[in-house]
């Protein structure tokens, strides 16, 4: 092949492609991110055509390569032009609807060509970072670390655009004793809260944060409830590329899922059930705003369903759902969607698949087809059928508590409007209901939760519902509900005698009920370091501190008022316990340990009294 083939220069191309992105992402910083930008409009167009310009050369040479390389230029277009052609389509479908926004033909056709470049620049570094991720993930770095990485770069990112002056109201700026690095611990806060799907604010989300904001904490909350380990493997699913071994093993520790072989078709699933349920979630909710304009519904309506899956708890009102507590919306719509993301994708999988195979038997049995002569059978898997009981049970019977104490041990403050003690019979069952859902690290609460709108014993079990969480491999936090019903399996089987713990006829080996143990104790031993912190740091009541600790742990969101006048070393202990909380008990050891050697010796045994 001759030398002046683009060949030759593709790479120093692609060179210039990475370099350009940080001009780029400076000057949609500067126009987007600053209500009066420093730099002249003109200078920073001209950086965005020259990088598009660089871009589409790039592009260009690399399908005139694939043609050359392949003889077919059918192929080199659907890998070098096809993404892009995507890129384009979204990206005109944006600008019809800004050319709407702002009143039909108002946007001239150079206006019209910029926002395409931009757009159409954002997603190609958008994607720049999720193939870097890929690279990261492909790397000589262990798993756990690599997701570590992965959520720090991700909150970063949050914490810098979050602190742009357009990301705030002015009147947050313009308050008195305002200052710049609270205001970027204040941002750091957030970001870490939304990436780690927990709920705790020191700016409320609705009335501090513009749209701009709003959208960024939106994202946090999508990319940090399914993990963006998911999303860099996805694109490469999507552009038929097969998985690596180490991306599996990445994917299989965010996951949970064991079986390297079905990882791929239980990502997608992850992915693409996740956006339906959500989609489904906005549109039922839409209706339910009855107080807010026409404009603003959908994003309300987008904004909590997504909030609502990934159990974050983040809401666009000051008092979360205290508003809407009569409102059909939160029971049938968000309590269901709190629900379905605690359960986790593998859980979800199974029902789903068994739900399709059912489908599929019996629409083959009305069209008269002959399926053998034994009837199909779909078996639900031992981790799905202990986390529904124990799911089951961790609704019903807090649900009678919580109604009982707040019905004859109420708080002092009974007469308030937003507490529970003073609805009716009917009222106080609802929030009962909705209280032990959401304390499985879901945030969003529809009662006040102050230290004087509920009793001290519906604060210790909402500590305890906490604690537990929800299940694997979902978006929830906790100690995991399987962990600690495999403990109380343990302890039954030795109160009767048994050598081996067992459940729904299947045995559960020692590992497993060890296992089990590591993560309660470790999560048990995060929660009492940072309460005993708190308390020394902000000298407060040991009863707030504990709540705020496992609420921040176990990447929950509730709070007893406490997070909002937090000092700075406070703050900051609260976000490393949400970080700590978001990865897990095991992946942070792992993380820490790294990799483990098996002992090639053991020493004699010798009993010792254990009471």
């Amino acid at each position: 092949m001759a030398s002046w083939l683009p060949v030759n220069h593709l790479k120093h191309f692609e060179s210039a492609v990475r370099l350009s992105a940080i001009p780029v992402l400076a000057s949609l910083a500067f126009e987007y991110g600053f209500r009066d930008s420093i730099v002249p409009e003109a200078v920073l167009i001209a950086v965005q055509f020259a990088a598009v310009f660089i871009y589409l050369a790039w592009r260009g040479l690399g399908a005139v390569v694939a043609f050359r390389q392949t003889g077919s230029f059918r192929e080199g277009s659907l890998r070098f032009l096809l993404p892009d052609l995507g890129v384009l389509l979204a990206a005109l479908l944006i600008v019809w609807v800004r050319i709407e926004w702002l009143g039909g033909n108002s946007m001239r056709f150079a206006s019209i060509w910029v926002s395409l470049i931009q757009f159409a620049v954002a997603i190609r570094v958008g994607i720049g970072v999720i193939r870097l991720n890929m690279l990261l993930s492909e790397s000589g770095l262990h798993p756990a670390r690599a997701i570590v990485v992965t959520f720090l770069t991700l909150i970063i990112g949050g914490t810098m655009v979050l602190s742009l002056p357009r990301a705030v109201e002015p009147e947050v700026l313009a308050e008195p004793g305002f200052s710049y690095p609270r205001h970027w611990l204040n941002c750091a806060f957030t970001a870490t809260s939304a990436t780690c799907v927990t709920g705790l604010i020191v700016y409320d989300t609705g009335s501090d944060f513009t749209l701009l904001g709003q959208v960024v904490i939106l994202v946090l909350i999508q990319l940090g409830g399914l993990g963006i380990m998911l999303f860099g493997s996805l694109l490469g699913l999507l552009l038929q590329k097969q998985l690596s071994l180490r991306q599996s093993l990445v994917l299989q520790d965010e996951l949970s899922h064991q079986t390297l072989g079905n990882l791929g078709n239980m990502m997608r699933f992850v992915v693409f059930s996740t956006l339906a349920f959500e989609f489904i979630g906005a549109v039922a909710l839409y209706p339910m705003w009855d107080g807010v304009g026409e404009g603003r519904r959908w994003f309300y309506s987008i904004f909590h369903s997504v909030s609502a899956f990934c159990n974050a708890g983040f809401a666009l009102e000051p008092d979360s759902l205290v508003g809407y507590r009569g409102a059909w919306g939160v029971y049938v719509i968000i309590m269901p969607l709190i629900t379905l993301g605690g359960l986790g994708f593998p859980v979800l999988h199974n029902l789903l698949s068994g739900a399709a195979y059912r489908l599929k038997h019996y629409w083959n049995s009305r069209r008269g087809v002959r399926l053998g002569t034994v009837a199909p059978r779909f078996r639900l898997t031992l981790h799905t059928k202990l986390v529904l009981l124990s799911s089951a049970i961790l609704v019903i019977v807090p649900t009678v508590f919580f109604f009982i104490l707040e019905s004859f041990l109420p708080a002092q403050n009974a007469d308030r409007v937003e507490v529970m003690a003073g609805h009716s019979i009917g009222g106080r069952l609802l929030d009962a209901l909705f209280l032990s859902v959401t304390c499985r690290t879901a945030g969003f609460n529809s009662v006040a939760m102050d230290l004087e709108a509920l009793s001290s014993g519906t604060r210790f079990l909402c500590c305890i519902l906490m604690f537990v969480g929800g299940a694997p491999a979902s978006t929830a936090g906790g100690g995991k509900v399987v962990a600690i019903s495999m403990l109380i399996i343990s302890v039954i089987t030795t109160l009767r005698g048994r050598r081996q713990a067992e459940l729904f006829y299947r045995t559960l080996t020692f590992e497993l009920v060890q296992r089990s143990g590591v993560v309660v104790m470790v999560m048990f031993v995060i929660v009492s370091a940072v309460t005993l912190v708190l308390c020394a740091v902000e000298q407060v009541r040991l009863a707030e501190a504990l709540f705020e600790s496992i609420s921040a742990c176990c990447t929950v969101g509730l709070s007893n008022g406490l997070t909002s006048v937090l000092s700075v070393p406070g703050r900051i202990l609260i976000m490393i316990a949400m970080f700590a909380g978001r990865l897990g008990p095991l992946t942070l050891l792992i993380a820490m340990a790294g990799q483990g050697k098996t002992a090639r010796y053991s020493y004699p045994a010798e009993p010792v009294s254990i009471g």
